[in-house]
């Protein structure tokens, strides 16, 4: 009788456990970048107190935050969001620039704050720093810091997939749910379609988490129409028939959508398309809907061409196959999709950290992850 009772804690204990890794995990830039706010505004008003009086609080400060700019960037590029080398100037001039914008606002705070109450620069410096915190943060997070990675964990819309046994494996610690759903048009040999594993999905993470299905299908309205209700994102092949169709057709049901590019596409056609697309995504194996390829070359000068370009036209990119610790580093996409790396490891919390971190600060760690 008791047995039962001490398991049954156990698993409370274990989903109370979840659900705080789970915050933990989805808060983290948040956390990180007000602890090194904190310390950014502590180090500028300990400088303003050392400055000669006679500066003027006013150039005493700009010189203090023009200090704890440089020292607050370099913490949240290299600490918290890993900016990679080739985005770190041009995402340090948008911290800048946000962070002047933050600053002015924050100084006209602190002269009402000073003229209302009477308190020194420090007390109105922290109290306009907390006031307009969120709004510092939400622009940074939008603008400056964009190269952060959003993952992915794939799913196979076959009968044979273990979609309960990947939901214990990662759980919440992923940013979207990729349902991969190939059929016998794109891969003659391709398993059965089965639509009920996208349902489990949908019943496992509900409204949590984005649900994105990768149409591997010459006729995508087969599919579509039986999963409006379970998908966010649909991702259709650039060679899809009447393609601009079915992205209106997404459009109209609220659905972002994206673009596939293949070895087998003709990268002209995409273009009139871009501007009406929220993804583009490269495919980086050779045969549509089959785990643990090697990767395409010709994959990574595409996602870093198509990176190049989105800024012109407001899509993100997505890569998708043979993405692990080893290839993450040279893959130019905002959002990754992985399946065998991180099902496969020993812990495959760790990895997914790694990859969506570009493995660049955590070799040892993508090591100890798959020992």
């Amino acid at each position: 009788m008791f047995q039962p009772i001490h398991r049954l804690r156990r698993q409370i204990d274990c989903l109370r456990y979840s659900r705080l890794s789970y915050y933990a995990y989805r808060h983290r830039y948040l956390a990180k970048f007000a602890a090194i706010g904190v310390f950014a505004i502590v180090l500028e008003i300990m400088l303003v107190g050392m400055m000669p009086p006679n500066w003027g609080w006013v150039t005493r400060a700009f010189l203090a935050f023009l200090v704890g700019l440089s020292v607050s960037y370099s913490l949240n590029a290299l600490v918290n969001f890993q900016v990679p080398k080739h985005y770190f100037w041009s995402t340090f001039a948008r911290y800048a620039l946000v962070s002047l914008v933050s600053f002015t606002l924050n100084m006209a705070a602190v002269t009402l704050f000073r003229d209302l109450s009477g308190q020194g620069y420090g007390w109105a410096r922290l109290v306009s720093a907390g006031v307009l915190f969120l709004f510092a943060y939400a622009l940074h997070r939008r603008f400056t810091f964009d190269q952060a990675r959003e993952f992915g964990i794939a799913v196979y819309a076959t009968p044979a997939e273990k979609v309960a046994r990947i939901f214990r494996r990662v759980g919440y610690h992923c940013d979207h749910i990729h349902v991969d759903l190939v059929d016998e048009t794109m891969n003659p040999h391709a398993a059965p379609v089965d639509l009920r594993k996208l349902r489990q999905v949908r019943r496992l993470w509900g409204d949590r988490l984005p649900v994105a299905l990768h149409v591997m299908s010459t006729d995508p309205q087969r599919w579509l129409k039986l999963t409006w209700e379970q998908v966010d994102w649909y991702l259709l092949h650039a060679n899809t028939p009447n393609l601009l169709h079915w992205i209106c057709e997404c459009r109209i049901r609220g659905k972002k959508v994206g673009i596939v590019w293949h070895e087998s596409c003709d990268v002209e056609t995409m273009f009139p398309l871009l501007p009406h697309v929220d993804f583009v995504m490269i495919l980086g194996i050779g045969q549509p809907g089959v785990s643990g390829q090697p990767m395409n070359p010709r994959a990574l000068q595409m996602a870093e061409w198509f990176d190049s370009m989105r800024s012109r036209y407001g899509y993100e990119v997505m890569f998708d196959g043979s993405v692990n610790t080893e290839t993450i580093g040279r893959i130019r996409a905002r959002y990754v999709v992985a399946a065998s790396a991180v099902l496969q490891a020993m812990n495959p919390v760790r990895v997914i950290h790694v990859l969506k971190t570009g493995a660049k600060y955590e070799q040892r760690g993508a090591q100890a992850a798959h020992s």
